[in-house]
């Protein structure tokens, strides 16, 4: 499956690159994480059994995406969703979001209710808290900064060699792409383009920034959440950006989800990362929940 994506383009402002699996009329709609591109929907995708596949989107800004120098942000992001739903011929879609895709995908059903049937939120999606003068807003505790710091950092980066892009995700291991299993290898090989000087991750540093700002200051807040009335389903890791890392969805965040959501389905993934979880052996489990939040919302 890693490397049988039917790519697409969806023409607009900003030009939209999607994988789409499967040739059905009512594929599930996926949206990647903030520096991420779809193919880290590679092994679901695989394990997914709902019959019309999944359509999987670069946001503008990543991937094989167009990416202006601004114009970002969740409320665009949900705009540009809006926009492959209607090149796809979709009237009301089950939208599956990863990370900060899962936020994105909120921010659809908030947008265009009559265009979602249901939600899944993979490791993101907490409302942002209620505004104080020490706090800065949703991604703002210390280990969540920590782990977006890191990923941000590479976006600056030329690399001599994929072999050093590994290098950078996995100190010290010696791992190839040869090495790697196919949806993992597929993964860390479209993330690049070559350049002059060697190769960098595809997605914008700029679109990163800005988004996390938007987050920070205008992400949905617990009483916007309360209105979304279509079903919700979620699923999240035990361990955080790194083994052993506090979950990026924890106890506090996850009752908050609750609380605003009330959520059908919440699926933990022990002993998964939130970059883990998207691949074997948790990868199965996550398919199952939207085979089923599929089939159930029809």
């Amino acid at each position: 499956m890693a490397n049988r994506w039917t790519p697409l383009r969806v023409p607009g402002e900003v030009e939209l690159a999607v994988g789409r699996t499967g040739h059905g009329s009512d594929p599930v709609v996926a949206v990647h994480g903030i520096t991420s591109q779809h193919r880290a929907f590679n092994a679901v995708a695989r394990h997914l059994r709902h019959p019309d596949g999944i359509a999987a989107v670069d946001l503008r800004g990543r991937g094989d995406s167009g990416k202006p120098p601004s114009g970002y942000g969740f409320a665009t992001h949900a705009r540009d969703l809006l926009r492959v739903l209607d090149h796809l011929g979709i009237e009301r879609a089950v939208l599956a979001g990863h990370s900060m895709g899962a936020f994105v995908v909120e921010e659809v059903a908030l947008a265009a209710p009559e265009r979602v049937r249901a939600l899944v939120l993979l490791d993101g999606g907490w409302p942002r808290p209620a505004p104080a003068p020490e706090e800065r807003g949703s991604w703002d505790d210390p280990a969540l900064r920590a782990g977006l710091a890191r990923a941000f950092s590479r976006l600056t980066m030329t690399f001599p060699s994929p072999e050093a892009y590994l290098d950078f995700w996995f100190p010290g291991q010696g791992l190839t792409l040869e090495r790697l299993p196919d949806d993992l290898a597929d993964y860390y090989r479209y993330d690049l383009v070559r350049v002059e000087e060697g190769w960098r991750p595809k997605a914008s540093p700029l679109a990163a920034e800005e988004d996390a700002a938007w987050a920070g200051s205008s992400s949905a807040s617990a009483e916007r959440l309360q209105r979304i009335a279509c079903p919700v389903a979620l699923a999240h890791a035990t361990e955080g950006f790194a083994p052993g890392a506090p979950p990026v969805v924890g106890t506090d965040k996850l009752r908050a989800i609750t609380a605003a959501l009330r959520p059908r389905a919440d699926v933990l993934l022990a002993g998964a990362n939130h970059y883990s979880m998207m691949f074997d052996p948790y990868a199965s489990r996550v398919a199952e929940l939207l085979d089923r939040t599929a089939a159930e919302a029809r």
